[in-house]
C-alpha cells in the first residue's frame, strides 16, 4: 500500500564530478529544513574545491571516477543505512545519472540537468547516448529555466513530470548593509567593477575569452577586478590598464569581498563561435553571487533570461553592447544607488531557502508516481 503521508527526509545527491556550488547551496537549504542529504560523488569534495561545504551533508561517499564496478554496491549501502527515499542526480557528466537509473534500485531517480551538453558542443556517440538515456528514462526532470527546457524537448522526449528550478543564492551568504565593505569608489572617484567566474586568454573563439570585453571596459574608464574560478597567471589580462587578477576565494568569503565593488559583470564572450542557445538561456550562479553581496550587475541583452531578470527587478543594467553603457560615470553611480537599496530589500526572495518548498512538492509527486506505478505493475 502506498503511504500518501510519506515525508521525504533522506535524499542521495549524486554527482560524478567535483561537487558544484548548486549542489552545495541546495544542500544547505535542505539542512535548514531538517532534511538529510547523502552525498555520493567522484572528483573533489566541497571542502577540497571550495574550502567549505562538507558540513551540510549528513553522509559523504566518494567513489572512483573511472572504476564503476562498486558504484551500485556502495549506493545500496547508503540506501540501506539511511533509509533513503529518493535519489537526486546532478550532471555533468551524464554517466553517473545514467548508471543509477539502470541499476533499478527500487527508488525514484531525479535528473537535474545543470548542463545540456549537446546544446554546447558536438558529442560523440557514447556521450550522446548517455544524454538521451538520462533525459528519457528519469522518474522526474529538473531544468534551469523554461527556455532551457524548451531546447531539450526539441531533441528528446522529456518526462512530463518536470520542474524548472533555477540557480539561487543562500540565505547565510546574504550580507546586511552594515556587513558590506566600504565602496572602493568612495576613495578613487572611479567605478570599480568585478567579474567572478571562469576565464580564458588563449582561445578567442570560446565563451570564457573575455579579453575584448575587458579592453572595452578599460577604455571606457572602468576599473575591473577579476576573481577567476581557478588561480593562474592570466598575463594577457594583467597587461590591460585598470584590470586586476585577484586570488580565487571560497564562495562565502567571495560574497563579502565583492560587496566593495559598485557593480558585477554577468557575461561571457558574445562573439564566441557558435554561441550556444544553452548559454543564452542559462541562469548563472554569478547572478546570485552579486545579489547576495548586495551589488547591482551589468549584462548584455543576448543573455535573455538574465537580462530579463535583472531589468524586471531593477537589479542592474542590460545593454545591447558594453559600449552603450552610460559615459558619464557620475550619473552611472547615481543609477546604481537605488538598485543597491532595492537588492538589499529583495535578495532574500532569491535564495534556495525561500524557493525549496517547490522542490519538496516535486519530490512528493515523483515519489508517489514512481511507487504507484510499481504497485500497478505488481497487481497486473
Amino acid at each position: 500500500k502506498l503511504d500518501n503521508d510519506k515525508s521525504i527526509d533522506n535524499i542521495i545527491y549524486a554527482q560524478a564530478s567535483t561537487v558544484c556550488i548548486r549542489n552545495i547551496k541546495q544542500t544547505k537549504a535542505h539542512q535548514y529544513n531538517k532534511k538529510n542529504i547523502h552525498l555520493f560523488y567522484s572528483g573533489n569534495s566541497p571542502n577540497d574545491f571550495y574550502g567549505y561545504g562538507n558540513q551540510f551533508y549528513s553522509s559523504i561517499t566518494k567513489v572512483h571516477k573511472k572504476i564503476h564496478l562498486n558504484w551500485k554496491r556502495k549506493l545500496i549501502k547508503v540506501i540501506d543505512n539511511y533509509k533513503v527515499d529518493i535519489i537526486h542526480t546532478h550532471n555533468e557528466p551524464d554517466l553517473m545519472p545514467m548508471k543509477i537509473m539502470q541499476y533499478d534500485l527500487g527508488l525514484p531517480i531525479i535528473y537535474d540537468q545543470h548542463d545540456f551538453l549537446s546544446g554546447k558542443r558536438s558529442l560523440n556517440k557514447i556521450l550522446s547516448s548517455h544524454e538521451k538515456y538520462c533525459n528519457e528514462k528519469n522518474d522526474g526532470a529538473i531544468f534551469i529555466t523554461d527556455r532551457y527546457k524548451s531546447l531539450v524537448e526539441k531533441k528528446y522526449k522529456i518526462n512530463d513530470l518536470n520542474i524548472c528550478f533555477p540557480n539561487y543564492g543562500s540565505k547565510d551568504m546574504i550580507l546586511k548593509k552594515d556587513e558590506m565593505y566600504p565602496k572602493i569608489s568612495s576613495s578613487t572617484n572611479k567605478i570599480h567593477l568585478v567579474y567572478v567566474g571562469a576565464l580564458d586568454q588563449d582561445n578567442p573563439n570560446i565563451t570564457r575569452y573575455l579579453l575584448p570585453q575587458m579592453r572595452q571596459l578599460s577604455k571606457q574608464g572602468f576599473v575591473i577586478d577579476i576573481f577567476p574560478s581557478k588561480n593562474d597567471s592570466y598575463e594577457k589580462y594583467k597587461e590591460i590598464n585598470n584590470v586586476n587578477i585577484m586570488d580565487t576565494q571560497n564562495p562565502k568569503s567571495l560574497i563579502k569581498i565583492i560587496s566593495k565593488y559598485d557593480c558585477g559583470l554577468t557575461l561571457v564572450n558574445p562573439n564566441a563561435d557558435n554561441m550556444p542557445e544553452e548559454l543564452k538561456y542559462g541562469f548563472w550562479n554569478k547572478t546570485f553571487d552579486y545579489l547576495m553581496a548586495g551589488i547591482p550587475q551589468i549584462t548584455i541583452n543576448i543573455f535573455s533570461v538574465i537580462s530579463d531578470f535583472i531589468s524586471k527587478n531593477n537589479f542592474g543594467i542590460s545593454v545591447e553592447s558594453l559600449d552603450q553603457l552610460e559615459k558619464n560615470h557620475s550619473n552611472l553611480l547615481k543609477k546604481f544607488k537605488p538598485m543597491e537599496k532595492n537588492i538589499l530589500q529583495k535578495n532574500e526572495l532569491y535564495t534556495y531557502e525561500k524557493k525549496i518548498d517547490s522542490l519538496y512538492t516535486f519530490y512528493d509527486r515523483v515519489y508517489k508516481k514512481f511507487h504507484q506505478n510499481r504497485l500497478n505493475q505488481l497487481t497486473k
